[in-house]
């Protein structure tokens, strides 16, 4: 596989990529393709910046690598955070880069804000080094799990009907297609009225104007919650569509 470029437009100096998990359409990065990018980086001599938000919930298939991981020439600058491993409001991330970016990259951050907070590092540290992460996730993957396969059991009960669940291979959201275009704006009503409020897809879009869908995060959400509240979507969406 290989990815063209038209002859008269420019080289890309850095690719923005999210290979694990796409946000918001949650498409997963074949092997094929993160070869063929790295390919196509090295003969217009670009960087790709691997944003790898949440690569660690992932639920079928095997793991691939990452494009850091298959990257043998120095071209890839890979990022990832805890603010969706451990919790939003701990500002910390990572980023591994080409040694030739090493120092540059440094100098920027201690113009930016010198670092993060001291105390915070060492805490995280301790959280690494003695096992506790690899602990924590394999703990949160299988609650994830749970929840994720619950949604899927109630939103295809209660709501296929009026949507096309999107199931992805990671993540912690869905998109929901819309299946009649011209029932979103009563959708978009009852989700005003009753307090539900998934993301609408066009809201990801400056220009582009997708087909009607909505997105559903799952995570933070215990069954029985996930059971009213997709409970509570349908019936008002029978009242007003039936």
């Amino acid at each position: 596989m290989t990815i063209a470029r038209p002859s008269k437009q420019r080289s890309p100096k850095i690719i923005y990529v999210t290979p694990s998990h796409q946000f918001p359409l949650g498409m997963t990065m074949s092997l094929a393709r993160r070869t063929a990018l790295i390919d196509f980086a090295r003969s217009c001599d670009a960087y790709i910046f691997e944003d790898d938000h949440n690569s660690e919930f992932r639920y079928t298939g095997p793991p691939l690598p990452c494009l850091q991981g298959l990257d043998n020439v120095g071209r890839v600058i890979y990022s990832g955070t805890m603010s969706k491993i451990l919790y939003p409001s701990l500002r910390l991330a990572y980023i591994l880069a080409p040694e030739q970016l090493v120092e540059p990259m440094i100098k920027i951050r201690a113009v930016m804000d010198q670092h993060s907070p001291a105390i915070d590092q060492a805490t995280l540290a301790r959280f690494l080094t003695e096992g506790f992460f690899l602990s924590h996730i394999k703990r949160m993957r299988k609650l994830y799990s749970d929840r994720r396969e619950f949604f899927i059991e109630q939103f295809s009960h209660l709501l296929s009907k009026y949507f096309i669940l999107e199931i992805p291979e990671a993540g912690l959201h869905f998109v929901a297609w819309v299946r009649q275009k011209e029932h979103m704006p009563m959708i978009t009503r009852v989700c005003a009225e009753t307090g539900i409020r998934p993301s609408p897809l066009s809201s990801c879009f400056m220009k582009a104007e997708p087909k009607p869908a909505l997105t559903f995060g799952f995570a933070a959400w215990s069954r029985a919650q996930i059971r009213e509240g997709l409970s509570k979507f349908a019936s008002a969406l029978n009242s007003k569509l039936n």
